[in-house]
């Protein structure tokens, strides 16, 4: 019995398969290669290591190990998908792209402008000291998760605003309209309010009220300047059973024009179809979430 014909394809990077131009691949090969070395040889020194270095199977080549992560995180498909394309297990997808998710984080936030790459929340504050328009925008974004298990974990889960259960974060973005911090609600549940999720967030929350910047952010959080004072910037509520103020309005449309930049960062972010719909265990999201906004602010 004669075998199917088979069409093979040669697979390069581009935009539409990776979120990456041919160039900007080989950039970020470039940048993550010497961490992937530096992670190997840790790995490799560590002390209640039983294989000496060099045995086993040969390590795929990096360069093919980003390609796969990239894609996985780039088209949001499942790791059995990602695994089917590339001809490889579906464990080698999930352990690569844990591996570029560790790279990215250590590789760090880098929007154009930053002086140094943006690992820590001292480098961030660093970052913002150094702005020349002194003033950051902040606003919360939320991904669609799978409905849980129990009842009081779905009541947890659940946005009221959405109308669905999801997970949130808070995204930190300068004028390069890039993100330069990424973080996950530290309680994990998608009900709880952005303002309510910055607040638990407490090294972020005294790194912004350290700095002494302006802080731009929606009606959501109309109460930061209980926690900022004048370092809070928040539009103006209409008034009840009263018109709105012209100069309120004007006001307003202002400050809508001032928040553009972070509407168009957490757009970049959800560029990458991971950030669509989230299959992952809760407790991964901060990690993927800050690898989605270190690649947003590079390419």
């Amino acid at each position: 019995m004669s075998l199917p014909a088979r069409h093979v394809t040669v697979i390069q990077p581009s935009r539409e398969l990776c979120g990456t131009t041919v160039e900007q691949f080989g950039e970020l090969l470039v940048a993550l290669a010497p961490l992937a070395e530096e992670d190997k040889r840790l790995r490799e020194d560590r002390p209640d290591r039983r294989r000496r270095p060099g045995a086993g199977m040969r390590p795929r080549p990096f360069w093919l190990r980003l390609l796969v992560a990239l894609t996985h995180l780039r088209q949001g498909s499942s790791v059995r998908a990602t695994a089917a394309v590339f001809g490889v297990h579906e464990r080698s997808v999930r352990r690569w792209r844990d591996e570029v998710e560790r790279l990215l984080g250590a590789h760090g936030f880098r929007p154009p402008g930053a002086a140094r790459p943006i690992r820590t929340l001292e480098d961030l504050d660093a970052h913002i000291r150094a702005l020349p328009e002194r003033h950051v925008l902040v606003d919360g974004t939320e991904v669609p998760r799978s409905s849980p298990g129990d009842w009081e974990a779905m009541k947890a889960a659940y946005s009221g605003k959405s109308r669905r259960h999801v997970v949130k974060g808070t995204v930190v973005v300068d004028q390069s309209r890039r993100p330069i911090w990424f973080e996950a609600d530290p309680a994990g549940e998608g009900r709880t309010h952005d303002l309510t999720m910055l607040r638990s967030q407490l090294a972020l929350m005294a790194v912004l009220a350290a700095t002494a910047v302006t802080v731009v952010a929606d009606q959501a959080y109309r109460g930061l300047p209980a926690d900022l004072g004048e370092g809070a910037l928040v539009p103006i509520m209409k008034p009840r059973r009263r018109e709105f103020d012209p100069a309120d309005a004007m006001w307003n449309k202002e400050h809508s024009r001032l928040r553009i930049p972070v509407e168009h960062a957490i757009g970049r972010m959800k560029w990458w179809k991971a950030l669509r719909d989230w299959r992952r265990p809760v407790d991964r999201f901060d990690r993927e979430g800050k690898a989605i906004g270190v690649l947003a602010s590079i390419l």
